[in-house]
């Protein structure tokens, strides 16, 4: 493996301590007191814009800036337009890659690394979204994140009432592998209907296989009597682009095709109960945190049957969450369904308003 930090050979520093011990004999004390207060050398140096160098090791590299480990001042985020070079002797992981790879030089806004094919490759500085020591990648493979929520609901269309519903999520990432994992629990009544039920289950799967690509295989179990659904099955495979991915900010885009199937409580109302289809699948998700606090988000799916062209659907959510202690939020949510072939005596639309309370992790 390269390194851009020098190393001295074994037998030149022999050399050198045999040469010292014979030299501090009859050196003046004003000498061995410089040697003695001669650098050492460094795991790794940050050199900036404004001159500045900063000695100590690489946290990890994101979209927008650098966490590194100062020797004197701990941690620190340093914005990646301010730094000149970054110089580490750590073998990286680099997001999209599964062997480790050793930084040989930062020159121009560019990083020439080494991997363990032995081929050497330039990377632009700027666009990398994540890189991290192999050894901090290795030694802790899982990382978990999530929240839960509990939320009034304030919907019209086919379901016009005020109601609570629930709502989990965790994302485990493993290495280059990310679980998504979704729950939802509504219970529904109004005035003319008592415990309109509504559940939902989905797991989406990324594995990222190149620096922004990923691949993407996504599931879901529905079941929603108010829109006649007993239990609506989704499968579907795809591929995906990581525009970036940080704590601060993210923005991905898939495309793919899923199987469909849909079991309706009253077959009557729709003549496609229990047929599956294929369709294709598109889909996007953004998220932005802002530096005072609060985080926007917005997500969008849409569906479209390879039997019909008329046959389409589309789900989306857009929110802000606003934190009011640590762990504990606030999150102001508009979430739009359409469905342009629904059961008989169905609204296409729903549009639903929620405001609540929860936790994240």
């Amino acid at each position: 493996m390269l390194s851009v930090v020098p190393r001295f050979p074994v037998f030149a520093a022999n050399f050198f301590s045999s040469f010292s011990k014979g030299w501090l004999k009859v050196a003046p004390a004003s000498f061995v007191a410089f040697a003695l207060a001669a650098p050492v050398a460094h795991a790794g140096v940050l050199s900036l814009a404004n001159g500045d160098r900063i000695y100590g090791e690489l946290v990890v590299v994101e979209k927008d800036h650098v966490i590194w480990r100062s020797e004197t001042f701990g941690d620190i985020t340093v914005e990646k337009a301010k730094i000149l070079s970054l110089e580490t002797d750590k073998d990286l992981k680099i997001a999209g890659r599964d062997e480790p790879c050793a930084l040989a030089g930062h020159r121009r806004q560019q990083w020439e690394l080494y991997c363990d094919e032995g081929a050497g490759w330039v990377m632009d500085f700027p666009a990398i979204d994540r890189a991290e020591p192999y050894v901090n990648f290795v030694g802790n493979p899982i990382v978990l994140h999530g929240n839960i929520s509990a939320a009034g609901v304030f919907e019209d269309g086919n379901r016009e009432r005020k109601d609570w519903d629930v709502n989990v999520n965790f994302d485990v990432r493993h290495g280059d592998f990310h679980h998504l994992i979704g729950t939802q629990y509504q219970n529904q009544n109004n005035p003319e209907i008592d415990d309109l039920e509504k559940y939902r289950l989905s797991y989406d799967l990324r594995w990222i296989f190149a620096e922004k690509w990923f691949a993407a295989g996504n599931s879901a179990l529905l079941h929603e009597e108010a829109r006649n659904l007993d239990l609506s099955t989704t499968l579907g495979l795809g591929l995906g682009y990581l525009f970036f991915d940080t704590d601060k900010a993210a923005l991905s885009i898939q495309g793919g095709v899923s199987s469909l199937q849909d079991e309706y409580i009253d077959p009557s109302l729709n003549e496609n109960s229990g047929k599956r289809y294929a369709a294709g699948r598109s889909a996007w998700d953004f998220r932005y945190k802002f530096d005072l606090g609060p985080e926007v988000y917005y997500n969008q799916e849409v569906l479209q049957s390879f039997e019909g062209g008329e046959d389409y659907q589309s789900n989306a959510e857009i929110g802000v969450r606003t934190p009011l202690v640590k762990g504990i939020l606030m999150e102001v949510k508009y979430a739009w369904q359409y469905d342009n072939t629904p059961s008989i005596d169905s609204e296409k639309q729903d549009t639903k308003v929620t405001v609540g309370v929860g936790y994240s992790w």
